[in-house]
């Protein structure tokens, strides 16, 4: 589903930060609870947040529950002035291969899934290690994710960061074609999945990040504004705007 309104305006889309971890990350500092992320994007003046902690292989579908239900029982205690989605950054891990049940996506209010995360020992890996081969697996994963319709929106896309194989993590993207990258836009329309535009993917790979904005601009998709924020200062969207508008407009 489509959470907002299709639009290019950036000022618009970074009014929603779709992409925050707390705590039950293991990634993430810990100063990231939920009272201090709500105080901290209300500061920002964010209309919408999302709480999007990983779902590894280290936890259980019953222990994501959990997490959720009590992140959901601490919020009703809140009078929180920003709107909460209660998500997950779910592990797309090869083609056709997520680990989440029906259950943790149906409690979900913001399915967002990582097709990328190579460094991690559980993630499927091309059997051709060329920047190609993992562009090509990279294609096969997320056009899987969405076909199969539980995908809200795709994290950081296509980015190499995660990659051990090759020094240049550029390669990757550079390795993925305009026309590769359109006919996915046709097919995250059909299933009206969404594409994140993460602030440390912009800065990291801004050639591909500019090609992303456009190509997708012209095939009418639905983005979404996220900075995967470990730490509370990297929760205010405004930040790294300037910067981030610089490279894609």
């Amino acid at each position: 589903m489509y959470f907002f309104e299709r639009t290019y305006d950036l000022d618009a889309l970074a009014a929603h930060n779709l992409h925050i971890h707390t705590v039950f990350s293991h990634c993430a500092k810990p100063e990231m609870t939920l009272a201090a992320i709500v105080e901290t994007a209300q500061a920002a003046g964010l209309e919408t947040i999302a709480l999007t902690d990983h779902f590894n292989t280290d936890i259980s579908n019953k222990q994501f529950l959990r997490h959720i239900a009590s992140l959901k029982s601490e919020a009703e205690t809140r009078c929180a002035r920003v709107k909460i989605l209660f998500g997950g950054e779910l592990s797309a891990y090869a083609p056709g291969e997520t680990l989440e049940n029906e259950a943790v996506r149906q409690a979900l209010d913001y399915r967002l899934y990582s097709c990328n995360h190579y460094h991690l020992d559980f993630w499927g890996q091309p059997g051709d290690k060329t920047p190609r081969g993992y562009a090509e697996y990279s294609l096969r994963v997320i056009s899987s994710v969405i076909s199969s319709g539980s995908a809200d929106c795709i994290a950081h896309p296509l980015i190499g960061r995660f990659v051990k194989a090759f020094e240049d993590k550029t390669l990757l993207t550079k390795a993925v074609t305009d026309n590769e990258l359109g006919a996915l836009f046709e097919l995250s329309n059909q299933y009206l999945t969404a594409w994140e535009i993460n602030t440390g993917a912009v800065l990291g790979d801004p050639d591909f990040a500019r090609r992303l904005w456009h190509i997708g601009k012209e095939a009418g998709v639905v983005f979404c504004y996220g900075t995967d924020a470990h730490l509370l200062k990297n929760i205010d969207t405004a930040q790294r705007l300037a910067e981030i508008k610089e490279i894609l407009l």
